[in-house]
């Protein structure tokens, strides 16, 4: 017991903390209470509860069956997280690869990030702790753990114990969706490398499964045509276009000018602006540097194009609950927040590109950031697209996260190397 303590003392301090967080947020919140009364209702059998929530209310079976066993079950509610907290440090740092010798003791700069990447009472209480933890925090912790399959394992039940996971991880469409794409691309490029691709099968089935049990789940179809009513009565008229521009105006005006999702967007960008200044590449570190004073200033009341932006956002006009409506099309001065926004998209692309050298690197980093940002993206087709809060960043608040540890660890890679060129000349 104790060398596993000492061994893991990151990830267990970690997940204590994670504990504390959420024992900071009030528990009976939300929809604590709302679930507690279904659960008393189905005379607590949780899986007939979630087969009528199917039928007339949500395609995540599996959530909310567990939603509403911690709403009676608060003990077992924090062990669950500690536990999953404890598991997901443990991948991240095995993902990325911070368990190997020469990267041990870097290790804490990875829970030192999640800290500031996921927190718990800003990014997780919005529906009430527990629900909102339920639906976005257990399925990104075993998201974590399921992309563990990338790695070489030599257990066929560390596998099977993966697949079994990942089918809670793709209840939730969001995570399904970024599940899809993830796989598909790595199957893909595992195919233009001439290598097997078939461990990664079952988890692309799962995650068109995923997918496919929302569009087929009778109870989605019927909270759709209430929450049009309820919440965006001109949803159900509005082109896909319109729809599109609608979810993308929701997300950038969230990323550039709410704090708490702002901080992971700096922060991914700070880590590739460091890598791209230690390879000395100038002009990309330039440029990452104007990207980030135009998003950084406005919060110091500067003016920058991004001040412009919100500007114009907040004279578009109001929907029922006071939200933006994109007005884009109607007036030249109603692009301009999407314009801007693109080519800033487009140029950390292209920066991203040419700062990685190798191919693979490229694929995994682009691969993160199409997929994150698709599955904000896809809130544009549900009419609460205003009313969803930051808690819908969080699989793409993942990936960013995963893509700040990459290129942290890739700078790692070039100050190690440093140093190892200054002792051989010192010795020599």
């Amino acid at each position: 017991m104790k060398k596993f303590i000492k061994k893991n003392m990151i990830p267990l301090v970690f997940s204590l903390l994670m504990v504390i967080y959420t024992l900071g947020s009030s528990i009976t919140l939300g929809d604590t209470e709302a679930f507690k009364s279904y659960a008393r209702e189905y005379n607590y059998h949780y899986l007939s509860f979630a087969i009528s929530r199917y039928i007339s209310w949500s395609s995540r079976f599996l959530i909310e069956a567990i939603t509403a066993y911690f709403s009676v079950h608060y003990i077992q509610f924090f062990v669950l997280i500690f536990l999953l907290s404890f598991l997901s440090m443990v991948s991240f740092v095995r993902l990325i690869g911070f368990d190997e010798n020469k990267y041990l003791k870097y290790k804490l700069i990875v829970p030192i990030l999640a800290i500031f990447f996921f927190p718990i009472n800003r990014l997780f209480d919005s529906a009430g702790v527990i629900a909102t933890m339920t639906n976005y925090y257990v399925p990104m912790c075993l998201m974590a753990y399921s992309l563990l399959i990338f790695k070489k394992e030599t257990r066929s039940y560390g596998y099977v114990f993966k697949l079994l996971t990942f089918i809670f991880v793709v209840q939730q469409e969001q995570f399904a969706l970024l599940s899809f794409i993830i796989f598909f691309t790595a199957i893909v490029y595992q195919l233009t490398q001439k290598i097997s691709v078939k461990k990664y099968m079952p988890f692309l089935f799962l995650s068109v499964m995923g997918i496919l049990s929302v569009k087929l789940s009778p109870g989605n179809t019927k909270r759709t045509i209430i929450e049009i009513k309820e919440h965006f009565p001109e949803f159900a008229n509005i082109s896909l276009l319109r729809k599109l521009d609608v979810g993308f105006i929701r997300m950038t005006y969230d990323l550039l000018f709410n704090g708490e999702v702002t901080l992971f967007l700096i922060l991914m960008l700070v880590s590739i602006l460091i890598y791209a200044i230690l390879k000395k590449k100038i002009n990309q570190s330039i440029g990452l540097a104007a990207i980030l004073t135009m998003i950084i200033l406005p919060y110091l009341h500067m003016w920058t194009p991004v001040s412009k932006m919100k500007i114009i956002y907040d004279s578009f006009p109001k929907g029922l609950h006071g939200d933006i409506l994109s007005i884009t099309g109607n007036t030249a001065i109603s692009v301009y927040p999407d314009i801007v926004m693109i080519l800033m998209l487009v140029f950390i692309l292209v920066i991203i590109w040419t700062v990685l050298t190798f191919y693979r690197d490229r694929v995994i980093v682009f691969t993160l950031l199409i997929s994150g940002t698709a599955t904000k993206m896809i809130l544009a087709l549900s009419p609460t697209v205003y009313i969803s809060g930051i808690r819908t960043f969080v699989p793409m608040i993942f990936c960013g996260f995963i893509i700040t540890i990459y290129f942290v660890k890739l700078t790692l890679d070039e100050i190690i190397e440093g140093n190892k060129e200054i002792e051989i000349k010192s010795n020599s």
